[in-house]
């Protein structure tokens, strides 16, 4: 039998409330449940609730939750019923908010598909909604139950949200190493955060309840907080600065950056608790200490390193005065030196020299005595032969003065600066020195010199001194030999260096004297002072060049020395 009308409404209104009591219990249902499986368990229930061909959740993530989606649907493609949502909606997502109960009716070739949507969320930012074919979806019953379901909906994840801010929060304070209290309007502490508890030296919260705020501060300060920063706080909302805290324990004063602000009652507005947020500036005051002493420190430090620093730079310019009188002293030495050896050679050279200059001497004498006679006869017959006879006697007299000129050059005192010095003249004129005296007849002398080494940087004098000595030790080494050679030899090395070679085929060079051979005071000679070598090789490093000595591989020795070219043309180089 088909119930009446009444009977009809009267199972409508049983179900209706069968519903909404299924849909209160929800709720305790959601307790062990996250925001997706309470949205698909809200999605699962409303489907059967309304009737409904399709209902869809949609909950926007936070900035630590992805957004949650959820369909259940009765179709048999559930993503095009999705994708029709989406596109039916569209306006109403992309401008938002969503209104309380939504109605919307779609036209497709199937028919007309009707929706219904309910925001959740007090701020309306998720959608519950729900769709189908029915003609007249929803009635009034079905958009109260998605009203209802919304609601519950929101409040559950209001309440899931604060939870877990709460938890966020407390997990904040609980693990700060700051301290972190609130107290009553009676100043008597309500919380204390563990770090605080044990920055002031509390075992747990039961300690501090019977305390007051004054007592967690040193006895001077106290009076302070009482009368002046404590209605600062009630009057302005905050203060911030350094007070010192006590330490139950040990006694220890705390030194503390205290931010103090007051919390209001969200309704009344009135003052509710006091709260602090401090930090312990202990580490902090140790290391401004730690720095300041190091400052003092540094600066004494600075101030006594500066005065060493004076006292050494005194030494120091003490030091450079001494080393420059020394070094004068010691040019001044070196010169007497080298004069002393010059005068050496000069005097070895002086039985020579006599040789020498004894017949440019005898004959000019027999010529003037010729002439004298010529003169003197009666009728004088040869009268026309005496300017010939006096110009010999002239030429012998200034071939004893060029021998007399290079002998004092060799031996003067003066030096000269380096310049652009013909290398073929120097030879020749320290040659004309060296192979005077019975000891240089019969040497066989070769010249060869290099058409691309022709000029050089020196001091003539210092380089006539070096060659007048190599070619003298040549000329003595050769004593007693049958045959006696002596080559001096010219080379271009490289487009800076000039080579100058004296070899002989004497005797050579002993292993003994060859490892001390530039050393002061060694000679093979007997009556030699052995300086001659040594400062042969101090005038040519003196001009950058390099003295050194070898035996022959023929037999004999061999010297080489090196100067600075120059061009071919005897111009200097550019600087």
């Amino acid at each position: 039998m088909k119930p009446t009308a009444p009977e009809q409404e009267v199972q409508r209104l049983r179900r209706s409330v069968r519903d909404l009591v299924a849909l209160s219990t929800l709720p305790a249902i959601w307790r062990n449940y996250d925001l997706h499986q309470i949205a698909d368990n809200i999605a699962a229930t409303l489907l059967s609730m309304l009737s409904a061909d399709f209902v869809h959740v949609w909950v926007p993530g936070q900035s630590d939750e992805p957004p949650i989606e959820v369909l259940h649907s009765a179709l048999p493609d559930g993503i095009a019923t999705l994708d029709a949502i989406r596109g039916g909606w569209g306006e109403i997502w992309r401008d938002g908010p969503f209104p309380s109960v939504g109605m919307l009716t779609l036209a497709d070739d199937a028919g007309s598909f009707h929706f219904a949507s309910a925001p959740i969320g007090f701020e309306r930012q998720a959608m519950l909604i729900a769709g189908s074919r029915q003609a007249g979806f929803p009635d009034e019953t079905q958009r109260l139950l998605l009203a209802v379901a919304a609601n519950e909906a929101t409040v559950t994840l209001a309440r899931r949200r604060a939870e877990g801010d709460e938890r966020r929060f407390a997990a904040l304070v609980e693990r700060s190493s700051d301290f972190i209290a609130y107290a009553g309007m009676d100043a008597a502490p309500h919380y204390i955060n563990p770090a605080g508890l044990k920055l002031v030296g509390l075992t747990d919260l039961d300690e501090a309840l019977s305390l007051r705020i004054y007592d967690f501060l040193t006895p001077e300060t106290r009076d302070r907080v009482r009368d002046e920063l404590l209605p600062i706080v009630l009057r302005r909302g905050r203060w911030v600065g350094e007070l010192t805290f006590q330490h139950f324990r040990t006694g220890e004063v705390l030194p503390f950056l205290v931010d103090w602000f007051r919390i209001d009652h969200p309704r009344t507005g009135k003052p509710m608790n006091l709260a602090t947020v401090s930090r312990d500036l202990r580490a902090q005051k140790k290391s401004e200490s730690d720095l300041r002493i190091l400052n003092e420190t540094l600066e004494h430090r600075v101030l006594t390193r500066t005065a060493e620093l004076g006292e050494t730079n005194s030494k120091l310019l003490a030091e450079i005065e001494d080393h420059a009188r020394a070094d004068a002293k010691l040019q001044l030495l070196q010169s007497e030196l080298f004069h002393a050896a010059r005068l050496s050679v000069a005097g070895q050279m002086a039985g020579a020299l006599a040789h020498e200059l004894n017949q440019p001497l005898t004959a000019a004498a027999n010529s003037i005595h010729a002439a004298r006679r010529l003169l003197h006869w009666e009728p004088p017959p040869l009268v026309d032969l005496v300017p010939t006879v006096m110009n010999d006697a002239a030429d012998q007299i200034l071939r004893a003065g060029q021998i007399i000129r290079r002998m004092r050059e060799l031996s003067t005192r003066g030096e000269t600066d380096m310049r652009n010095e013909s290398i073929v003249t120097m030879v020749d004129e320290a040659s004309a020195l060296a192979l005077i005296g019975p000891e240089a007849i019969g040497i066989d002398v070769k010249f060869l010199y290099d058409p691309a080494a022709t000029h050089a940087l020196a001091n003539r004098i210092q380089i006539q001194q070096v060659l007048t000595n190599l070619m003298r030790n040549a000329v003595e080494a050769m004593a007693g030999e049958s045959s006696r050679t002596l080559d001096v030899c010219t080379a271009r090395v490289d487009g800076d260096t000039i080579e100058i070679t004296v070899s002989d085929n004497g005797p050579g060079l002993s292993p003994e004297i060859r490892e001390h051979l530039f050393e002061p005071f060694v000679s093979s000679k007997r009556n030699g002072m052995g300086l001659g070598l040594s400062i042969c090789r101090s005038i040519v490093e003196a001009h950058g060049g390099r003295l050194f000595g070898e035996q022959r591989e023929s037999g004999g020795a061999v010297f080489r020395f090196t100067l600075a070219a120059l061009p071919v043309n005897g111009e200097l180089h550019a600087a």
